[in-house]
């Protein structure tokens, strides 16, 4: 089964996003969603999910969803998000079809601007 890892990294304070919120969920192609999960990174900012694909059929999905801003709204350090930005939350759009071990989303994350890349095994 493959595993879906992220490690969120905070760029306005240099440290890792420990507690931030991530959803996962499964997208079908007929527009139905089903949650896999909701978790909190850990004290390294990481999150692993690993994903039961057998029964997924073409054109699947799957959907990361960071909770930047509620993350920023609860840091004690939070006089950089004085501004409001319209930026809610990062959400990231995975294809699982060909991924068979690891699909690793690195995250760097401000109020204003998200950056995320891709690294895996046996893509």
């Amino acid at each position: 089964m493959p595993i879906i890892s992220s490690h969120i990294l905070d760029s306005v304070n240099g440290c890792h996003a420990a507690g931030i919120r991530v959803a996962c969920s499964r997208l079908q192609p007929s527009g139905d969603r089903e949650k896999v999960i909701e978790m909190q990174a850990d004290e390294s900012g990481r999150i692993t999910i690993t994903v039961d694909t057998t029964q997924d059929v073409q054109g699947t999905r799957y959907e990361l969803v960071f909770f930047t801003r509620e993350y920023f709204s609860q840091r004690p350090d939070k006089d950089h998000t004085k501004t409001a930005s319209p930026v809610n939350e990062s959400v990231v759009h995975l294809d699982l079809s060909s991924v068979s071990e690891r699909c690793h989303v690195p995250l760097m994350i401000s109020p204003h601007s998200y950056s995320l890349w891709w690294s895996g095994g046996n893509h």
